[in-house]
């Protein structure tokens, strides 16, 4: 039996277009989006297990604890949690046949987007490997590739869809809805989303040779990290080998990507411990 694993993010999500929907408060809406959320989840669990394969989702939004379980049907597993070690990809290894990105959102400063951000909106305004600049599929993508698993689907707004097959261009893709602005698109029937996500993603477990697009940097891996005050760019010294190169902007070098990744959440939470919601 083939193994998916499906990351899961929020804001790409069909019929989502709001920070109250995504979690920032536990209202009426966040339970929506929770909802919605799911759904997608099942449409792309019932479609690889029509494929033959078991899918492993991974909650991959905010505290990673937005999809309620018992919500979820058909062959899967659930990795949740708020201290997983590869955050949003967390539980992937080699013996994973291919990854899935649902939900997913386009990068910090993508023009018409919906809620554009790359991992942490109030500390990073920009992510680059190896001099190219990368959103969050594209981090992902990586922690994949180190285990040399092909990036096979992707969902989310129409601006995203169009920036992930730049970089993976054999990949599937479901756009959810037209973007208009950060906070507003124009959203299709979720009913007609997730038929589409269900044979999207059958098709492309059934046929990952067609599909599948392995993302993979060679080493040295160096990441260059443009953070939103001097302040964090500073703190984010305190970790041996990071280089300050400018007022806000820092680099670490390394073989391994996943080193890399690791010290880009030590570094993330280093630059929270300065950061001021009320002054930002």
């Amino acid at each position: 039996m083939k193994k998916i694993y499906v990351s899961v993010d929020m804001e790409g999500i069909g019929g989502i277009v709001s920070p109250n929907q995504v979690g920032v408060e536990n209202n009426d809406l966040y339970r929506e989006g929770r909802q919605l959320m799911a759904e997608e989840a099942n449409a792309v669990i019932k479609g690889i297990n029509e494929g033959g394969g078991i899918a492993v989702i991974g909650d991959s939004h905010g505290d990673m604890l937005n999809i309620p379980i018992g919500m979820l049907k058909g062959d899967f597993l659930l990795a949740c949690g708020s201290d997983k070690t590869l955050s949003m990809m967390d539980s992937i290894d080699d013996t994973f046949d291919g990854v899935i990105f649902i939900g997913y959102h386009g990068r910090f400063g993508t023009p018409f987007a919906i809620m554009d951000h790359t991992y942490s909106p109030s500390i990073l305004y920009s992510f680059k490997i190896n001099g190219k600049e990368v959103g969050e599929a594209e981090i992902n993508a990586e922690v994949a590739g180190y285990f040399n698993v092909p990036v096979l689907m992707l969902s989310g707004d129409d601006t995203t869809v169009a920036q992930a097959k730049q970089f993976f261009p054999t990949i599937e893709t479901v756009e959810t809805k037209k973007a208009l602005g950060r906070f507003s698109a124009l959203c299709r029937p979720v009913e007609t989303v997730r038929s589409e996500l269900r044979e999207a993603s059958r098709r492309v477990v059934e046929d990952i040779e067609k599909y599948g697009y392995l993302y993979k940097s060679k080493p040295p891996i160096k990441i260059e990290l443009v953070w939103n005050t001097p302040a964090m760019a500073h703190k984010a010294t305190y970790v041996p080998g990071v280089i300050r190169v400018s007022e806000r902007v820092t680099t670490y070098e390394c073989d391994d990507y996943i080193q890399a990744f690791k010290v880009f959440s030590v570094l993330r939470t280093l630059a929270y411990s300065v950061a001021d919601s009320n002054y930002l």
